[in-house]
């Protein structure tokens, strides 16, 4: 049995949850905390997982395609406060679900209290577009951010598996295929070997069978964001030393 079908047999075998059911675990305040690992321990982990979480099926589809736009000033300032390592930072993207054929324009804070916090609306127009009245004002609104000096920098598509744990308390997702394209320079990277787990639950949730399991597979935490990833790859512009060197061994460079 190749890879892709073993993964599938065991995505399959999740108890299933839909979007209307985890309506009370979206967490759009929480405490983020990242893992990066080979995608040959997905099947290992998502089988330690199984009895604890439900999987999110969306008409069917559990593995989800995701598309999302990121926006940034000319000189690249949400990538440069984010690469300095400072808090109270934003994230502004438009992202689609691809198998639904929805967009949300979209606004993540990381505040100096280590919380991330994600307002969104429904994007109704196509297009990378945020001169709407609905898009500049909310920007406005959650960031401090014109949209008048933001431009999109770097387009992103992966696969993502979402997990909610049974008392509803925790919601995980991971992500791989992940492949990256640079819309200055037209340059693209993608990656096979890489998946990206993200836990997302409120400061007071401490037990989580997801750690656990991590654990006994020798997953630690790492910090990891698409964005900054995507541009210290393939963005000549930028300063990017301290990205590169996590996860060259992933990364699959093209022109």
């Amino acid at each position: 049995m190749n890879f892709g079908t073993n993964l599938k047999n065991i995505i399959e075998g999740f108890s299933s949850i839909t979007l209307d059911d985890m309506d009370g675990v979206r967490l759009m305040k929480r405490m983020d905390t990242k893992f990066i690992f080979d995608i040959n321990k997905l099947p290992v982990l998502l089988e330690l997982v199984m009895p604890y979480y439900f999987i999110v099926d969306v008409d069917g589809i559990r593995q989800q395609v995701y598309e999302t736009t990121y926006f940034d000033t000319n000189d690249y300032q949400m990538y440069t406060i984010h690469h300095n390592g400072k808090l109270n930072r934003h994230k502004i993207r438009i992202r689609k679900y691809v198998n639904t054929n929805v967009e949300f324009l979209e606004v993540k804070q990381k505040n100096n209290r280590g919380e991330t916090i994600k307002n969104r609306i429904k994007k109704h127009e196509e297009g990378t577009h945020l001169n709407t009245n609905g898009s500049s004002s909310f920007i406005r609104r959650f960031s401090p951010y014109n949209h008048k000096v933001l431009k999109p920098k770097l387009g992103n598509r992966f696969i993502r598996l979402t997990l909610v744990n049974k008392d509803f308390s925790e919601r995980i997702t991971l992500d791989y295929d992940i492949k990256f394209t640079d819309l200055k320079y037209k340059t693209e990277a993608s990656t096979k070997k890489l998946c990206i787990a993200e836990i997302k639950r409120n400061k007071y949730q401490k037990n989580s069978p997801f750690i656990k399991a991590l654990a006994k597979l020798n997953i630690y935490k790492s910090g990891f964001s698409k964005y900054c990833m995507g541009l210290a790859m393939l963005n000549p512009e930028i300063k990017s030393n301290l990205f590169k060197n996590k996860i060259r061994r992933y990364i699959k460079t093209t022109s």
